[in-house]
């Protein structure tokens, strides 16, 4: 368990101990100055001598005693979200030292969600195997339970998406930056022997949602099923959502056989696409994702820069320029 010395004055208060606010957090977690103490090492007398001074220092109360033990007050748990941040980035450096020790710089865990595993990815990990001497660890993850394990120092990069129906869907910290390489069309999923197939191979227009409002719809991740109920109520109809899977071959399988229709990304098409279903433009112009890669502020190891370059290559082929970066 790490711990911490004093650092320098701040506004209203004298030397606020990072120790201490990671002590409130973890007073926090555990319910309890005892279970605290078990958890992190400390003697509960520690533990209580920390939270002493630094109510001390701050002028009110920071604890509350109840029946099941403590919980904190609001400037409580104002100071322990800080406390949890210097844990995590504690984490964070310990887990980048050990990695370094194991692999030295040239070993990125990446994160990165199916359909742009299968496409854009995976032609860009080729090209680095090919070109340089990084060694890639890739785990398939949608972008919410990414950038949680980027916060957690668990991974070096996330590929994540941004639909353009829910732009701030997404919360990214200040300790994340994103880059965006390009956008990813969507496209309606549904049976070529269908009549929205059929209109759409007659006339060539973009399908109009508002046509569709008593459809059967599959929906996909939590992003993805947050950006159809968005796109659907901008077309004036709330979206019957029957079935939900993240996996876009099931949700092919599904349209083909008729229990429903679905909106799902241009890449997902380009690996795989039944040939009786169609994926169909939308009259929409909100009916895109950004595409981007997602690393920790200040990182500015050389294989980041090299991964973020073979993407950009890569991306050309795959994605059309950002239009609302």
């Amino acid at each position: 368990m790490a711990r911490f010395g004093a650092v320098g004055k701040g506004t209203g208060m004298q030397n606020l101990n990072p120790q201490m606010l990671v002590t409130l957090w973890n007073i926090e977690r555990y319910g309890s100055l005892s279970a605290a103490a078990r958890a992190t090492g400390w003697s509960q007398a520690a533990i209580s001598q920390q939270l002493k001074r630094l109510e001390q220092q701050c002028g009110c109360m920071l604890v509350e005693r109840n029946a099941h033990g403590v919980s904190l007050t609001a400037p409580g748990l104002t100071l322990a979200r800080h406390g949890e941040l210097i844990a995590s980035r504690v984490t964070q450096a310990e887990g980048d030292l050990e990695e370094y020790r194991l692999h030295g710089s040239s070993h990125l865990r990446i994160l990165a969600p199916p359909s742009i595993c299968s496409t854009l990815l995976a032609r860009t990990l080729v090209n680095l195997s090919r070109q340089t001497d990084i060694d890639v660890s890739l785990v398939q993850m949608e972008p919410p339970e990414a950038i949680r394990l980027m916060e957690r120092g668990q991974a070096d990069a996330a590929i994540i998406f941004r639909y353009g129906s829910i732009p701030n869907f997404l919360h990214i910290g200040e300790d994340l930056r994103v880059e965006y390489f390009g956008e990813d069309p969507l496209r309606l999923l549904v049976p070529k022997s269908g009549e929205v197939a059929e209109r759409y191979e007659q006339d060539g227009m973009p399908v109009d949602l508002a046509l569709l409002h008593d459809e059967s719809w599959i929906a996909g991740c939590e992003t993805c099923q947050a950006n159809l109920v968005s796109i659907a109520h901008k077309a004036d109809f709330e979206p019957n959502i029957t079935h939900s899977t993240d996996d876009y071959v099931v949700t092919q399988n599904l349209v083909e056989m008729g229990l429903g229709i679905s909106i799902v990304p241009e890449l997902s098409t380009l690996s795989f696409l039944r040939d009786d279903v169609i994926a169909c433009p939308i009259k929409d112009a909100h009916a895109v994702r950004s595409v981007g890669m997602l690393t920790r502020a200040g990182d500015t190891r050389e294989s980041i820069g090299e991964l973020s370059d073979a993407i950009k290559k890569v991306a050309g082929h795959y994605l059309r320029p950002v239009q609302d970066a």
